[in-house]
């Protein structure tokens, strides 16, 4: 039987230093970049604030992935919810034979227990923009709503990809030269908070 999550778990370890996928990934991850989807204003209409962190959600995405690149896409929910180990995939995934190719684990994170997902496919396979609109959606009274954990590796790249919610998404490699011409292309989309840990990790 193929172990994927067994595969995950290697993966992790050897490109990222790591047991196991975490948040908030920037501050647990060695070399990384926090973004700023929202903006901070009480002024602002709803309809015009979530175009924002739609665009740039999506902009993020695309400068790290292609359209062929393989992928690990996995999401963690607690067992409590009432989501089926396949629900992401129903929405969010265009083949659905590859709901057969899912693996699932009970993983306990600070006592309490969620259910860890994974799928290894290719960018081309889901429908990427539904999917990060819907976990942008997350906290607010608009739908569809994804309210799991997820996260995307590019296997080759050695990058992950993980937005949280519609304040924000963290971008972590294994590399330095990786992140420095992301953080040049967007550096006014980075969180003022952690700009100036941001810019000592990576050298700048």
């Amino acid at each position: 039987m193929y172990k994927l999550n067994e595969e995950l778990k290697k993966y992790i370890k050897d490109n990222f230093d790591k047991q196991e996928l975490s948040p908030p990934l920037f501050y647990n991850t060695e070399l990384g970049i926090r973004f700023e989807l929202g903006e901070d204003s009480p002024y602002i209409e709803e309809k015009h604030y979530m175009n924002r962190v739609y665009y740039r959600s999506i902009t993020l995405f695309k400068e790290i992935f292609s359209f062929n690149d393989s992928i690990y896409l996995v999401w963690f929910v607690k067992p409590d919810r009432k989501m089926k180990a396949t629900g992401v995939l129903k929405k969010y995934i265009k083949n659905s034979a590859l709901k057969y190719c899912l693996s699932v684990e009970k993983i306990r994170r600070e006592g309490e227990v969620f259910l860890k997902m994974a799928l290894k496919c290719h960018v081309k396979d889901i429908k990427i923009e539904k999917m990060l609109e819907a976990i942008a959606n997350q906290d607010m009274n608009i739908h569809p709503k994804l309210g799991c954990e997820c996260y995307f590796i590019n296997t080759k790249k050695k990058i992950i990809y993980y937005m949280y919610d519609d304040r924000g998404l963290d971008v972590v490699a294994n590399s330095v030269d990786k992140l420095i011409p992301i953080y040049k292309q967007y550096s006014e989309w980075v969180l003022p908070y952690d700009k100036k840990e941001i810019i000592s990790k990576l050298g700048l």
